[in-house]
């Protein structure tokens, strides 16, 4: 018992320390008085694989991958537990992904919807933080997403710079980070089209959030190809797209599948047809099977079959919190003429 004891009390200590050089590295994220979100934890990235730990505000959300964690859960718990004293969190929620997601887990739904957090207090279920200076409303226990993915922070910087005086358009908009962001940086309007009504209404909240009037953003609840042909129809145009598809989605009504492997051409299609001449396009895939340079093909090909020039500009990177996983995250920014 003596030396089983003493071998957790050391491997805890050692994935202590890594915890700590993590966190290190996110010193300057850290003293941000303008951003209070990041990713503490990057899993393999910080010689933790299958742990991952997310600041949002004073909560914290530990995400831990079957079959890829390399730490007892009792570990992972005390590694959560040493963050949250660390940066000063009222608790820490818990996302267990299992290694299938495809069939529904009743245990974990209730896991993740649950109030009661892993480590310290129940906290309120909307929250509001904050990363550049905008004001975004996250859920740290409705499933699995929180509202806000981290990874995008420096690409929302970019978004905001191009936005000025511009007309964007928000696919695949989740909540609308990219919308605010855009509206802040002001834009002469925006449009968001997602598939979901429930993530519209909660853009609509942080456009509020941030005192955003409202006149000049409208919202759709469609498919994109959909919105597509509308946009078509009714001869709109804009000077910046934002396309952040998902790797897959199912519509029920109309019964559709998006697949990014399949719809990517026809996706960058549709964008580059409503893209005025001078726009830009940014394109951000999570697809680990989508290469970098396939994206980069899509873009300049399509452009090229509409007879249009394409400048493939310096994309905004992943942010330093993301390091070391180049697979993650891949982006293109295209100019097109």
């Amino acid at each position: 018992m003596g030396g089983s004891g003493s071998a957790c009390l050391g491997r805890i200590k050692r994935a202590v320390r890594l915890m700590d050089t993590a966190l290190a590295r996110r010193a300057e994220l850290l003293a941000d008085p303008r951003t209070n979100v990041g990713r503490l934890v990057n899993a393999a990235a910080d010689n933790i694989d299958g742990l991952v730990i997310e600041k949002f505000g004073d909560v914290l959300v530990a995400q831990l991958h079957e079959g890829r964690l390399t730490v007892p859960a009792e570990t992972a718990h005390e590694l959560c537990a040493q963050a949250a004293r660390r940066v000063q969190a009222r608790a820490v929620y818990r996302k267990v992904f299992p290694k299938d997601r495809t069939t529904a887990q009743t245990g974990l739904e209730r896991l993740h919807r649950d109030p009661k957090p892993w480590i310290g207090v129940p906290v309120e279920p909307e929250l509001a933080v904050l990363e550049n200076g905008i004001t975004f409303l996250v859920h740290p226990y409705d499933g699995y997403a929180t509202g806000l993915f981290l990874d995008h922070r420096v690409r929302r910087a970019r978004v905001r710079e191009l936005a000025a005086d511009r007309r964007v358009l928000n696919a695949f908009a989740y909540t609308c980070g990219f919308t605010a962001a855009a509206a802040l940086g002001g834009a002469a309007s925006t449009v968001s089209v997602d598939v979901s009504k429930k993530y519209l209404e909660w853009g609509q909240r942080n456009l509020a959030a941030n005192e955003i009037a409202p006149e000049r953003h409208r919202f759709y609840c469609a498919d994109i190809f959909d919105y597509y042909r509308r946009a078509n129809r009714q001869g709109h145009r804009f000077d910046v797209i934002i396309l952040d598809p998902p790797t897959f989605s199912r519509l029920r009504r109309p019964r559709r599948t998006f697949s990014l492997p399949a719809d990517l051409e026809p996706l960058v299609r549709g964008a580059l047809e409503l893209l005025d001449p001078g726009g830009h396009l940014l394109l951000s895939v999570n697809h680990r099977g989508t290469s970098l340079q396939r994206l980069k093909s899509v873009v300049a090909d399509t452009a090229r079959a509409q007879r249009r020039a394409c400048e493939l500009l310096t994309p905004p990177p992943l942010p330093a919190d993301f390091h070391d996983d180049q697979n993650y995250g891949k982006s293109v920014l295209a100019k097109v003429g």
